[in-house]
């Protein structure tokens, strides 16, 4: 498989755009068991929206120290 980069240029960063994220990511990825997100500790990824996402999503997010 070859990997392709997703980029998206949002005018801010919050829950509504992590979401549209995800959802480009798991659309170039259709057969991906799983989605491993790096990230850091910013609230949106915190958020109840962001987390019904991810209970039905092959998304897993791994949060840094």
């Amino acid at each position: 498989d070859r990997l392709e980069p997703v980029v998206r240029f949002d005018p801010t960063i919050d829950s509504d755009s992590t979401l549209a994220l995800f959802a480009q990511l798991e659309a170039v990825n259709p057969n991906a068991m799983a989605i491993y997100i790096i990230c850091d500790n910013a609230p949106y990824y915190r958020s109840r929206a962001v987390q019904d996402y991810l209970k039905t999503s092959c998304i897993q997010l791994v949060f840094l120290p």
